[in-house]
């Protein structure tokens, strides 16, 4: 199994690069390098391409304090503003910063958010800026752009945006626009994937400092710690008043996106744009039989598995036996009910090029 290693990166304040209010000093200029990516996406879009000729004001959240990363986010910020842009760049210190940083750029009038860090950075990022529209559109926002700079960066990685950091940041400036749907677990929102299960706790249970040492090799060597001691666990899931599934399974995605877990394609049929969540179930089998079917679950193949239950519903929701942690965007969120829906139309994405699925 491919696996790819990424830089490490910690969570601290970089004193030297920041301002009194948080934000980055721009310095020297930089080549934006990398090569820019491709987007699948449905083929409509709503915005088309930004009007770089255009004078924006761009927020950009840093997850990562590493030195390496904000050398490059200066230099691209310099670059920026040498263009007439009004460039602003956040560096989080802990858990909700981004999703704070995200309302306060909205209500500052921003005309592009980039989200730089992790696909929970991603999802702080978005819950700030539907928290901050109230019920509005997506029209009422600011179109959400992705740097990747976290472990297992899987939307980005899907939308094959480019993974380093200048390169992104000037690829979501100047893209096209997409309005993507959105999906809710409970309060929370959620662009990309939420999983429960074997997934779930083996995401939930890979610490940190292996995630930052490892990259996504460390969801690899934390799944198969969990493969050793795999138990069914026992849910009802219905969606507008109909049984989907009530029984043993191993492992369940809800998919407004494709990739989860480092590279596991669970929901390759999803489309960001389509109105409905694509659901995944593996059901209650040996061992040996989860075995032979874990190489279908990592490329996408495992649709028509006897073992498997896929479906395209606009909610669902879940009820385990027991309290069980699931997670949104890589994120846990404990609970005895889960309720997903989608929401859709609500978000303009910032993405490179466009690829019909």
């Amino acid at each position: 199994m491919a696996v790819l290693l990424l830089p490490v990166y910690e969570n601290e304040r970089d004193q030297d690069s920041l301002t009194h209010d948080g934000t980055v000093r721009a310095v020297e200029r930089a080549p934006a390098g990398g090569a820019a990516g491709r987007a699948i996406l449905s083929p409509e879009y709503s915005g088309g391409r930004a009007d770089v000729s255009e004078r924006m004001h761009i927020e950009i959240i840093v997850h990562s304090a590493n030195a390496g990363a904000l050398e490059q986010l200066r230099s691209v910020v310099a670059l920026l503003r040498e263009r007439s842009h009004e460039v602003y760049g956040r560096v989080t210190f802990e858990r909700g910063d981004a999703e704070r940083f995200a309302s306060e750029a909205t209500e500052r009038g921003a005309d592009l958010v980039i989200a730089a860090g992790g696909d929970g950075t991603l999802n702080e990022v978005a819950n700030g800026l539907l928290a901050a529209a109230g019920g509005a559109g997506p029209d009422a926002l600011p179109r959400l752009g992705v740097a990747p700079l976290g472990t297992a960066n899987d939307l980005a990685a899907w939308l094959e945006m480019p993974l380093d950091p200048a390169a992104a940041v000037l690829a979501a400036v100047d893209a096209p626009t997409k309005v993507i749907d959105v999906a809710r677990i409970n309060e929370r929102y959620f662009v990309n994937v939420s999983s429960g299960g074997f997934g779930a706790e083996a995401t939930e249970e890979a610490p940190d400092r292996v995630k930052r040492a490892l990259g996504t090799l460390a969801y690899v060597v934390t799944g198969a710690r969990k493969f050793a001691s795999l138990q069914p666990s026992q849910a009802h899931f219905s969606s507008a008043g109909q049984v989907v599934h009530d029984g043993e399974f191993l492992l369940f995605a809800v998919g407004n996106g494709r990739r989860t877990g480092g590279g596991n394609w669970l929901t390759p049929r999803a489309d960001l744009s389509d109105g409905l969540l694509d659901f995944c179930l593996v059901r209650a089998i040996s061992h040996a039989e989860f075995l032979r079917l874990l190489p279908d679950l990592r490329s996408g193949a495992h649709i028509d598995s006897e073992h498997v239950l896929y479906r395209q519903l606009p909610e669902l929701t879940v009820r385990p036996a027991e309290e069980i942690s699931v997670n949104a965007d890589g994120e846990p969120i404990d609970a005895s009910e889960f309720v997903y829906a989608a929401i859709p139309s609500a978000l303009r994405l910032a993405a490179p090029v466009r690829l019909s699925t």
